[in-house]
């Protein structure tokens, strides 16, 4: 069964008018990613039909992580490498550590890049660095996908579903505190790791193939 996500776009508005995003910022953005960027290689090939593990930033010593498919969000990439894990993919709007990602990147970790208005010279400064599967952005275009999300982690577990997995695992999805693994911290990380908690919540009622552990 398709994940659809038409309930999804609703949402977005939502948090364009709290967060006050621009949506012509968004299409900038989308412009330059795909000017920059040449994504290569089959994503949906790594996720149908296959279990995912989803490393957050807040994941700590204590936690496991179980097989599968194995995606750092973002910052979480750092975490992976301290376990000697190479993530199979890294979900990344450019916040986290970036020589990290660009090494595990050339190590074979497959990049999935997300383009959004705030995050316009980061994209310029590594689009020589980094090879990426996927391009996503805020809103879908010929070039870039969208499959719904608002952080790294909650991006990824949609990109997920979208994808065909058969259930997809949260690691280190701490929704009150700010993770060790973020990167660049903001007062307002609390607030979208609120809607980050909306989002996976909807996300398990929907599916059924999402656990936090």
């Amino acid at each position: 069964m398709s994940f659809a996500i038409d309930w999804w776009w609703p949402l977005q508005e939502e948090i364009n008018s709290q967060f006050g995003f621009s949506k012509s910022r968004e299409e900038v953005s989308s412009r330059l990613i795909s000017r920059l960027y040449k994504p290569r290689g089959n994503l949906s090939k790594l996720l149908s039909d296959n279990p995912v593990t989803i490393v957050g930033a807040g994941i700590t010593d204590n936690d496991k992580i179980p097989r599968g498919v194995l995606i750092a969000a973002d910052g979480a990439v750092s975490a992976c490498l301290e376990r000697n894990l190479i993530p199979d993919i890294i979900v990344t709007d450019l916040d986290g550590n970036l020589p990290e990602m660009v090494w595990a990147n050339k190590q074979g970790s497959k990049m999935v890049v997300h383009a959004h208005g705030d995050n316009l010279s980061r994209i310029f400064e590594f689009s020589s660095e980094i090879q990426a599967i996927s391009l996503t952005t805020t809103y879908p275009s010929s070039t870039t996908e969208c499959w719904g999300g608002f952080t790294d982690g909650d991006r990824s577990l949609m990109m997920s579903l979208s994808m065909g997995s058969s259930m997809v695992s949260l690691v280190g999805f701490n929704f009150q505190k700010v993770g060790e693994y973020t990167g660049s911290y903001s007062p307002k990380k609390l607030q979208k790791l609120s809607w980050a908690r909306k989002i996976v919540v909807l996300c398990q009622e929907k599916t059924g193939k999402v656990q936090i552990i």
